[in-house]
Protein backbone atom coordinates (compact mmCIF):
# COMPACT_ATOMS: atom_id res chain seq x y z
CA UNK A 1 0.00 0.00 0.00
CA UNK A 2 2.82 2.36 0.85
CA UNK A 3 4.48 1.55 -2.45
CA UNK A 4 1.26 2.35 -4.31
CA UNK A 5 1.00 5.71 -2.51
CA UNK A 6 4.54 6.64 -3.52
CA UNK A 7 3.85 5.71 -7.15
CA UNK A 8 0.70 7.91 -7.20
CA UNK A 9 2.56 10.83 -5.67
CA UNK A 10 5.30 10.49 -8.29
CA UNK A 11 2.78 10.41 -11.12
CA UNK A 12 1.05 13.54 -9.71
CA UNK A 13 4.37 15.40 -9.53
CA UNK A 14 5.15 14.46 -13.14
CA UNK A 15 1.75 15.79 -14.27
CA UNK A 16 2.22 19.11 -12.40
CA UNK A 17 5.70 19.63 -13.82
CA UNK A 18 4.51 18.79 -17.32
CA UNK A 19 1.63 21.28 -17.15
CA UNK A 20 3.93 23.98 -15.69
CA UNK A 21 6.52 23.49 -18.41
CA UNK A 22 3.79 23.60 -21.06
CA UNK A 23 2.44 26.85 -19.60
CA UNK A 24 5.94 28.28 -19.42
CA UNK A 25 6.54 27.41 -23.04
CA UNK A 26 3.37 29.18 -24.17
CA UNK A 27 3.56 32.27 -21.82
CA UNK A 28 4.03 35.50 -23.77
CA UNK A 29 6.46 38.18 -22.57
CA UNK A 30 4.95 41.65 -23.04
CA UNK A 31 7.70 44.13 -23.95
CA UNK A 32 7.84 47.46 -22.05
CA UNK A 33 7.34 50.33 -24.45
CA UNK A 34 9.49 53.31 -23.47
CA UNK A 35 7.54 56.55 -23.45
CA UNK A 36 8.88 59.67 -25.17
CA UNK A 37 11.09 61.74 -22.90
CA UNK A 38 9.51 64.86 -21.34
CA UNK A 39 10.30 68.25 -22.87
CA UNK A 40 9.74 71.47 -20.95
CA UNK A 41 9.69 75.14 -21.90
CA UNK A 42 8.02 78.23 -20.47
CA UNK A 43 7.89 81.98 -20.78
CA UNK A 44 6.52 84.79 -18.64
CA UNK A 45 5.21 88.33 -18.87
CA UNK A 46 3.85 91.07 -16.65
CA UNK A 47 0.38 91.88 -18.06
CA UNK A 48 -0.04 95.16 -16.17
CA UNK A 49 3.06 97.33 -15.41
CA UNK A 50 1.17 98.98 -12.56
CA UNK A 51 0.78 95.54 -10.95
CA UNK A 52 4.41 94.63 -11.54
CA UNK A 53 4.34 91.89 -8.88
CA UNK A 54 1.77 89.86 -10.87
CA UNK A 55 3.54 87.53 -13.29
CA UNK A 56 1.83 85.34 -15.89
CA UNK A 57 3.74 82.15 -16.64
CA UNK A 58 3.01 80.21 -19.83
CA UNK A 59 4.36 76.67 -20.16
CA UNK A 60 4.62 74.34 -23.14
CA UNK A 61 5.27 70.90 -21.61
CA UNK A 62 5.34 67.78 -23.77
CA UNK A 63 5.22 64.05 -22.99
CA UNK A 64 4.41 64.51 -19.32
CA UNK A 65 1.98 63.23 -16.73
CA UNK A 66 2.63 65.62 -13.83
CA UNK A 67 4.23 69.03 -13.32
CA UNK A 68 5.28 71.31 -10.50
CA UNK A 69 6.07 75.03 -10.44
CA UNK A 70 8.33 76.46 -7.73
CA UNK A 71 8.22 80.26 -7.72
CA UNK A 72 11.20 80.94 -5.47
CA UNK A 73 9.16 82.36 -2.58
CA UNK A 74 8.03 79.05 -1.02
CA UNK A 75 4.95 78.99 -3.28
CA UNK A 76 4.12 76.21 -5.76
CA UNK A 77 1.51 75.37 -8.40
CA UNK A 78 0.46 72.39 -10.53
CA UNK A 79 -1.32 74.47 -13.15
CA UNK A 80 0.15 74.45 -16.64
CA UNK A 81 0.20 78.23 -17.03
CA UNK A 82 -0.36 79.88 -13.64
CA UNK A 83 -0.45 83.52 -12.63
CA UNK A 84 1.61 84.25 -9.53
CA UNK A 85 1.67 87.35 -7.33
CA UNK A 86 4.93 88.11 -5.52
CA UNK A 87 4.63 89.97 -2.24
CA UNK A 88 7.91 91.84 -2.59
CA UNK A 89 10.31 92.97 -5.31
CA UNK A 90 13.46 90.92 -5.61
CA UNK A 91 15.19 88.15 -7.55
CA UNK A 92 13.46 84.76 -7.50
CA UNK A 93 14.58 81.34 -8.75
CA UNK A 94 11.65 79.93 -10.72
CA UNK A 95 11.71 76.19 -11.51
CA UNK A 96 9.29 74.12 -13.62
CA UNK A 97 9.67 70.32 -13.39
CA UNK A 98 7.65 67.79 -15.40
CA UNK A 99 7.61 63.96 -15.25
CA UNK A 100 6.17 61.16 -17.36
CA UNK A 101 4.65 57.96 -15.95
CA UNK A 102 7.99 56.12 -16.15
CA UNK A 103 9.74 58.59 -13.87
CA UNK A 104 11.72 60.51 -16.47
CA UNK A 105 11.79 64.26 -15.81
CA UNK A 106 12.75 67.55 -17.40
CA UNK A 107 13.41 70.87 -15.68
CA UNK A 108 13.78 74.49 -16.67
CA UNK A 109 14.74 77.28 -14.28
CA UNK A 110 15.33 81.02 -14.48
CA UNK A 111 16.25 83.88 -12.15
CA UNK A 112 13.29 86.24 -12.31
CA UNK A 113 13.76 89.87 -11.27
CA UNK A 114 10.64 91.52 -9.93
CA UNK A 115 11.40 95.24 -10.04
CA UNK A 116 9.31 98.25 -9.10
CA UNK A 117 9.28 100.40 -12.27
CA UNK A 118 8.97 103.51 -10.11
CA UNK A 119 12.08 102.74 -8.07
CA UNK A 120 14.70 105.51 -8.33
CA UNK A 121 18.21 104.28 -7.39
CA UNK A 122 19.41 107.86 -6.89
CA UNK A 123 16.90 108.58 -4.11
CA UNK A 124 16.42 107.36 -0.57
CA UNK A 125 14.14 108.14 2.33
CA UNK A 126 14.46 109.44 5.87
CA UNK A 127 17.37 108.64 8.16
CA UNK A 128 15.80 106.56 10.94
CA UNK A 129 18.65 107.39 13.29
CA UNK A 130 17.22 110.92 13.35
CA UNK A 131 13.49 110.46 12.79
CA UNK A 132 13.07 107.43 15.07
CA UNK A 133 16.16 107.75 17.24
CA UNK A 134 17.84 105.18 19.41
CA UNK A 135 21.15 104.09 20.92
CA UNK A 136 24.50 103.86 19.13
CA UNK A 137 27.40 101.71 20.25
CA UNK A 138 30.63 100.20 18.96
CA UNK A 139 32.71 97.24 20.10
CA UNK A 140 36.04 99.04 19.51
CA UNK A 141 36.17 102.69 20.60
CA UNK A 142 38.51 105.58 19.88
CA UNK A 143 41.30 105.86 22.41
CA UNK A 144 39.95 109.09 23.90
CA UNK A 145 36.38 107.83 24.17
CA UNK A 146 33.05 108.13 22.37
CA UNK A 147 32.69 111.87 23.04
CA UNK A 148 36.19 112.83 21.87
CA UNK A 149 36.97 114.74 18.68
CA UNK A 150 37.27 111.47 16.72
CA UNK A 151 35.11 109.30 18.95
CA UNK A 152 32.40 106.92 17.73
CA UNK A 153 29.58 109.45 18.19
CA UNK A 154 31.01 111.43 15.28
CA UNK A 155 29.90 108.60 12.98
CA UNK A 156 26.21 109.41 13.54
CA UNK A 157 26.25 113.18 14.15
CA UNK A 158 24.97 114.09 10.64
CA UNK A 159 28.18 116.04 9.97
CA UNK A 160 30.47 114.83 7.17
CA UNK A 161 33.24 117.13 8.40
CA UNK A 162 33.77 115.02 11.52
CA UNK A 163 34.82 111.38 11.65
CA UNK A 164 35.19 108.31 13.83
CA UNK A 165 38.79 107.04 14.01
CA UNK A 166 39.81 103.83 15.73
CA UNK A 167 43.45 102.77 16.02
CA UNK A 168 44.39 99.10 16.17
CA UNK A 169 41.87 97.99 13.54
CA UNK A 170 41.73 94.18 13.40
CA UNK A 171 38.80 93.41 11.08
CA UNK A 172 36.18 93.11 13.82
CA UNK A 173 34.84 96.67 13.97
CA UNK A 174 31.10 96.57 14.69
CA UNK A 175 28.94 99.70 14.83
CA UNK A 176 25.41 99.04 16.09
CA UNK A 177 22.33 101.26 16.15
CA UNK A 178 19.36 100.15 18.26
CA UNK A 179 16.22 101.94 17.05
CA UNK A 180 13.58 103.03 19.54
CA UNK A 181 11.02 101.18 17.41
CA UNK A 182 11.71 98.56 14.71
CA UNK A 183 11.81 99.85 11.12
CA UNK A 184 12.16 98.38 7.63
CA UNK A 185 15.49 99.74 6.41
CA UNK A 186 16.17 99.40 2.68
CA UNK A 187 19.01 101.86 2.14
CA UNK A 188 22.01 103.28 3.93
CA UNK A 189 24.82 105.75 3.33
CA UNK A 190 28.48 105.84 4.27
CA UNK A 191 30.78 108.86 3.99
CA UNK A 192 34.55 108.54 3.69
CA UNK A 193 36.98 110.37 5.96
CA UNK A 194 38.85 113.52 5.06
CA UNK A 195 42.26 111.89 4.43
CA UNK A 196 44.27 108.62 4.36
CA UNK A 197 42.45 106.44 1.82
CA UNK A 198 44.06 103.30 3.24
CA UNK A 199 41.78 103.70 6.28
CA UNK A 200 38.60 103.50 4.17
CA UNK A 201 36.36 100.45 4.67
CA UNK A 202 36.83 97.93 1.87
CA UNK A 203 34.80 94.90 2.96
CA UNK A 204 31.76 95.17 5.20
CA UNK A 205 28.36 93.63 5.95
CA UNK A 206 25.21 95.46 6.98
CA UNK A 207 23.22 93.26 9.35
CA UNK A 208 19.81 93.33 11.02
CA UNK A 209 18.53 91.79 14.24
CA UNK A 210 15.27 91.54 16.14
CA UNK A 211 16.87 90.97 19.53
CA UNK A 212 20.45 92.24 19.24
CA UNK A 213 21.79 88.69 19.55
CA UNK A 214 21.07 86.89 16.30
CA UNK A 215 21.99 89.00 13.26
CA UNK A 216 21.04 88.47 9.60
CA UNK A 217 23.25 89.63 6.72
CA UNK A 218 21.34 92.18 4.65
CA UNK A 219 23.96 93.68 2.32
CA UNK A 220 27.61 92.93 1.62
CA UNK A 221 30.28 95.05 -0.10
CA UNK A 222 33.67 93.55 -0.95
CA UNK A 223 35.21 96.32 -3.08
CA UNK A 224 36.02 99.76 -1.71
CA UNK A 225 33.69 102.28 -3.42
CA UNK A 226 35.97 105.29 -2.91
CA UNK A 227 38.96 106.15 -5.05
CA UNK A 228 42.33 105.37 -3.54
CA UNK A 229 43.40 109.00 -3.20
CA UNK A 230 44.18 110.96 -0.04
CA UNK A 231 42.56 114.15 -1.29
CA UNK A 232 40.05 115.34 -3.84
CA UNK A 233 36.52 114.22 -4.61
CA UNK A 234 36.85 110.83 -2.92
CA UNK A 235 37.33 112.47 0.51
CA UNK A 236 34.21 113.19 2.58
CA UNK A 237 32.25 111.56 -0.24
CA UNK A 238 28.87 109.96 0.54
CA UNK A 239 27.95 106.64 -1.10
CA UNK A 240 24.38 105.31 -1.24
CA UNK A 241 23.49 101.61 -1.04
CA UNK A 242 20.09 99.96 -1.61
CA UNK A 243 19.15 96.40 -0.68
CA UNK A 244 16.05 94.21 -0.43
CA UNK A 245 14.64 93.95 3.08
CA UNK A 246 11.03 93.60 4.22
CA UNK A 247 11.53 92.93 7.92
CA UNK A 248 11.33 95.63 10.58
CA UNK A 249 14.51 95.07 12.57
CA UNK A 250 15.22 96.90 15.81
CA UNK A 251 19.00 96.56 15.56
CA UNK A 252 21.17 97.41 12.55
CA UNK A 253 24.88 96.71 12.58
CA UNK A 254 27.73 97.77 10.30
CA UNK A 255 30.36 95.05 10.50
CA UNK A 256 33.67 96.29 9.02
CA UNK A 257 35.85 93.29 8.15
CA UNK A 258 38.71 95.02 6.31
CA UNK A 259 40.00 98.34 5.00
CA UNK A 260 42.69 99.11 2.44
CA UNK A 261 45.45 97.87 4.72
CA UNK A 262 45.91 100.45 7.45
CA UNK A 263 45.94 99.54 11.14
CA UNK A 264 43.63 102.53 11.61
CA UNK A 265 39.95 102.59 10.65
CA UNK A 266 38.04 105.77 9.87
CA UNK A 267 34.60 106.73 8.59
CA UNK A 268 32.94 110.14 8.62
CA UNK A 269 29.24 109.26 8.60
CA UNK A 270 26.76 106.37 8.57
CA UNK A 271 22.96 106.51 8.16
CA UNK A 272 20.21 103.86 7.90
CA UNK A 273 17.26 104.88 5.75
CA UNK A 274 13.86 104.16 4.35
CA UNK A 275 14.36 102.76 0.84
CA UNK A 276 12.50 105.51 -1.04
CA UNK A 277 11.10 108.92 -0.04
Amino acid sequence: MKRLFNICALLLLIVVLTVKCKNSDTEEVVPVVEEPKPLVAFDYKIPDPVKYQEVQFTADPKNYKSLLWQFGDDSTSVEVSPKHVYRFPGTYRVILTIRNSQGYSATKEINLKVVDPNFDPTKYGENYMVTVGGKFSVNLEAGAGADSNEGSKKLVDQNVNTKFLQAGFDGTQRCTFELNTPQVVGAYTMTSGNDAADRDPRYWILQGSLDGIQFTDLHTVTVCPWENTNEGASRKQTKLFHFDNYIAYKFYRLYIKSNRGSRIFQLAEWTINKKQP
